[in-house]
């Protein structure tokens, strides 16, 4: 059984912006190329997603956007499970129903841990593993990317304070080794705060806590298939400028046409 992730590193997916003087701005699909091989895989020409929105609360203009893109331009038939509403949340039997009849799994962007609290308190991780054997494709952007790794970083959460004695990972849901990192193109080279951790600093945490990763150029992605213990990375580019980079001591740029064993 293969078993197939696609981790996003960002960008936008053509979602309409509202400007506080109500004026609209239509935002580019660069995440298409991505988009388009999650739903290629499924061989379908009607799969069944389900969008999970924790990372970002479960706001209520980001299935919308989901809807626009899977269901409008790709075919998809897009089911919105909420975690984050207890009122909304759908029971355990529920939520393993969805999950387990989907083709695709697809994670929004937004703040990773609370995301990974979603999922544990729900039971949401368990199942998502269990269809993830069998061959469900996993998929997700940014923070929904980083939850299919082992490690991500804590550069959003209340114990970051914006120093490098603080900056640290946390685990994730484990599916592919390794610490995944979004937005890289959008790193500093250099430096370290509250808002903005660096190229630099990232690698040397990973130097410290003896991990390696990669560091996801916006709209790039990384395709990760396995079979066995044997898993073989792929890099997606969806625009001529992204990359993306293994991370560890050195900083190395995975090829559109390598591809990574571990």
């Amino acid at each position: 059984m293969t078993k197939t992730i696609i981790a996003i590193g960002g960008g936008e997916m053509g979602r309409i912006k509202i400007h506080e003087d109500g004026t609209r701005e239509q935002k580019p699909w660069d995440t298409e190329k991505a988009d388009r091989k999650i739903v290629e895989l499924t061989g379908k020409e009607h799969p069944v997603m389900v969008f999970i929105g924790a990372a970002s609360n479960d706001s209520p203009t980001y299935f919308p956007a989901v809807c626009d893109v899977f269901e409008k331009k790709l075919g998809c038939i897009a089911k919105n499970l909420i975690l984050t509403d207890l009122s909304q949340r759908p029971n355990i039997e529920q939520i393993c129903e969805m999950i387990m009849n989907a083709d695709i799994v697809y994670v929004g962007g937004g703040n990773v841990t609370r995301l990974m609290k979603a999922l544990k308190e729900s039971g949401t991780d368990k199942i998502l593993k269990e269809a993830y054997d069998k061959g469900v494709i996993m998929s997700g952007n940014s923070a929904g990317g980083c939850v299919w790794f082992e490690y991500y970083d804590n550069d959003e959460d209340e114990d970051f304070d914006g120093t490098e004695s603080t900056f640290t990972t946390k685990k994730a849901l484990g599916f592919v080794k390794g610490y995944f990192c979004p937005h890289w193109n959008k790193k500093p080279e250099k430096g370290i705060d509250k808002e903005a951790t660096s190229k630099e600093v990232i690698r040397r945490m990973l130097v410290k806590e003896s991990k390696f990763g990669y560091g996801v150029d916006e709209p790039a992605a990384i395709m990760v298939q396995s079979d066995g213990d044997k898993q073989v990375m792929i890099n997606i580019i969806s625009k001529p400028s992204a990359s993306v980079y293994k991370l560890n001591q050195d900083i190395q740029n995975i090829r559109p046409d390598n591809k990574l064993q571990r």
